[in-house]
């Protein structure tokens, strides 16, 4: 039976002999994994011994020991990607240009602290630390997967807290009313520390469950992320999953040729809104008062557009920002106006390179699998990107793993591709294999 992770459609290339590359299967997913458990740890931590049922957004203070955790991470991961690299450059292969593409953001946000006379942290590397980890391993979109699999442990564990021990999953305290709930109750957390986390968290790992291969693993592991997702009464986060199984769908309805023209077209249209949006509003209570955080934002940044104000700008300025805006100022609400307040327009240049090669390196899959995935997962990214930031730029946040490790995969796909054909270790598809389920 055909399925979305269909065995024929994922076969490989088998290693011929010595080659210098670095490609092993357990490698590859154990990457991904700690990348996952890296994310994912401070939250857990931070659940256990927090209330959640008095939790006030922006009063709750973090953890001592998740607080500490964030410190040593921002500096041993550089440490032991920059030694990772290193390795591999030495005794095997690195892809250069899939290696310059994952660290630009992460180096130009650090040297853009130059302009703003400060000194760069650690902390502004992390992002880079992560894609030099997965170019050196050499992740690839199948590895994926474990992500889906770690999101659906996520939802399952948080849905059965909130009737064992509620107080630790659910949001109550400091929201007044349930009126966002679409349940009626309050609202699921899950481990993280705000439901639009834990639904954004959700809706990023949606795609990676369509690369597990067994269909009813796969469609148990769904059920559960829609049911937490729905429990989350996340908006932004169901917008962002609703596009990705719109996308999703249309890949059955469509052939190859049209699927990819569709998708590449949704994926464009939904980054002219993440543009236009927030630079256009007027009114400061549109969007459950984004508005007022986008025009407030776009004052702010006034005429530095080219390096922004500086990657700490919104944490040196919090206290102004929660009392003339709300809590929930912390970042701009919008993937694009966040980097340019935080970066400037050279960081978003470094950033939109990614996004855009990690489109090009799903369409051009010719695996229908992680074809799929891949464009579903960058234009929910960027649907989401409208109305909230869906990762952090400075660190590595609870939602890193889940949104910088499928884009940075997806991005140097191509280049690992072409390096495995140009030393004859690929073994090409048939042009059935490519277009199967396609037609």
């Amino acid at each position: 039976m055909s399925t979305l992770a269909s065995r024929r459609e994922t076969a490989v290339a088998a290693s011929a002999g010595p080659t210098g590359l670095v490609d092993s299967p357990v490698a590859r997913r154990l990457m991904v994994l700690v990348l996952a458990v890296y994310s994912l740890l401070g939250p857990l931590i931070e659940t256990v011994l927090t209330d959640r049922a008095h939790y006030k957004e922006g009063a709750t203070a973090t953890n001592p020991v998740v607080a500490a955790i964030d410190e040593a991470g921002s500096i041993v991961v550089p440490v032991i990607a920059a030694a990772a690299v290193l390795l591999v450059v030495l005794f095997a292969r690195v892809s250069g240009p899939s290696l310059l593409l994952v660290v630009a953001p992460g180096l130009v946000l650090a040297a853009n602290e130059f302009v703003h006379g400060r000194t760069p942290t650690f902390g502004l590397l992390l992002t880079a630390a992560a894609g030099a980890l997965l170019v050196s391993v050499r992740v690839k979109p199948a590895d994926l997967a474990v992500l889906g699999y770690a999101g659906a442990a996520v939802a399952a564990g948080s849905i059965v807290a909130m009737y064992a021990a509620p107080a630790a999953v659910v949001i109550s305290g400091g929201t007044g009313t349930f009126d966002k709930s679409l349940t009626g109750a309050p609202l699921l957390a899950g481990i993280f520390s705000h439901s639009n986390t834990f639904g954004m968290f959700l809706a990023l790992s949606m795609p990676c469950i369509f690369l597990v291969r067994r269909p009813l693993v796969r469609w148990t592991l769904l059920a559960v992320v829609a049911w937490a997702l729905v429990l989350s009464s996340s908006r932004t986060a169901l917008v962002g999953a609703g596009v990705m199984l719109a996308v999703v769908v249309l890949s059955r309805l469509l052939p190859r040729t049209g699927f990819v023209v569709v998708g590449t077209i949704g994926a464009v249209g939904a980054l002219i809104a993440v543009v236009r949006i927030p630079f256009t509003e007027t009114d400061p209570e549109a969007f459950t008062s984004r508005g007022a955080i986008w025009i407030y934002n776009r004052e702010a940044l006034g005429d530095h557009g080219l390096f922004g104000l500086g990657a700490h700008w919104y944490a040196d300025n919090y206290a102004v920002l929660r009392t003339v805006l709300s809590s929930a100022a912390s970042h701009a609400h919008n993937l694009v106006l966040t980097t340019l307040v935080i970066g400037g327009a050279v960081v978003l240049v470094a950033w939109l390179a990614v996004i855009v090669a990690a489109l090009r390196g799903a369409a051009t899959d010719p695996v229908r699998s992680s074809s799929v995935a891949g464009i579903a997962f960058i234009v929910g990214l960027l649907a989401m990107g409208a109305t909230e930031t869906p990762f952090p730029l400075v660190g590595w946040g609870p939602l890193s793993a889940s949104a910088l490790v499928p884009l940075f995969v997806f991005a140097t796909r191509r280049w690992f591709e072409r390096e495995e054909a140009d030393l004859g270790l690929a073994v090409p598809l048939t042009r059935a294999e490519r277009r199967v389920r396609w037609s």
